[in-house]
C-alpha cells in the first residue's frame, strides 16, 4: 500500500507539469554533454509524513548520444557511519517545458564493498539494496541552478535538493 500511495503521488505531480512528452529527444534542460552535481539533505517519508536528514551527493553526466541517456554516481554521506554510494544510469523526458526535467534512474549500490569495511572496522553491516529503481524532476531557478525532488529507495520516500549545471 505504501508503494502504491507513493505511486499516484508521483504520477500526479508528472502529470501536474507534462500536458506533452517526448521520449526521444533531450530536454532543453539537460542536453548531451551536460554534467549536473547535486545536494539532497530533507527526506520526506511517505506512508508516516517523517521528515530526516540524510545528505546525498550526486553527479550525473548526459551521454554524447542521440538517446537522452546519463550516467552518474552517488554517495550517502555518514550517520554515523558511510551509508551507500553507488552508480546510477538515467533516462531522461523531454516534457516540452524549458526548464524541466523529468527523468527515471536504475541505482545499483555498491553495498557489499561497504559491509566489508564496516565489518574490518567491528561495526554492524547494512542492509544491502544492491539495485532500485527511482524517478525524479529537475525544475530551473536561473541558468545553471535547479531544485529537484527524487524518489528515494523503493519509493519510500523524497529526497528534496539542490543540482547545478556545471556545463
Amino acid at each position: 500500500m505504501k508503494k502504491l500511495i507513493s505511486l499516484v503521488f508521483c504520477l500526479a505531480a508528472v502529470t501536474a507539469v507534462a500536458p506533452a512528452f517526448d521520449l526521444w529527444q533531450h530536454p532543453e534542460s539537460a542536453g548531451r554533454n551536460s554534467l549536473f552535481a547535486s545536494a539532497s539533505a530533507p527526506r520526506l517519508v511517505i506512508y508516516n509524513f517523517d521528515l530526516d536528514i540524510v545528505p546525498e551527493f550526486n553527479i550525473d553526466y548526459m551521454l554524447p548520444t542521440r538517446f537522452p541517456f546519463s550516467l552518474g554516481a552517488f554517495i550517502k554521506t555518514p550517520s554515523p557511519n558511510l551509508n551507500s554510494f553507488g552508480a546510477r544510469l538515467g533516462y531522461h523526458v523531454n516534457l516540452d517545458r524549458p526548464g524541466t526535467n523529468l527523468y527515471f534512474f536504475y541505482v545499483f549500490d555498491f553495498g557489499f564493498v561497504r559491509n566489508d569495511i564496516l565489518v574490518r572496522y567491528g561495526d554492524q553491516p547494512r542492509e544491502l539494496r544492491l539495485f532500485d529503481f527511482r524517478a525524479g524532476l529537475r525544475r530551473r531557478i536561473n541558468r545553471f541552478l535547479f531544485i529537484q525532488i527524487e524518489s528515494d529507495f523503493q519509493f519510500q520516500s523524497f529526497v528534496f535538493g539542490l543540482s547545478a549545471k556545471l556545463f
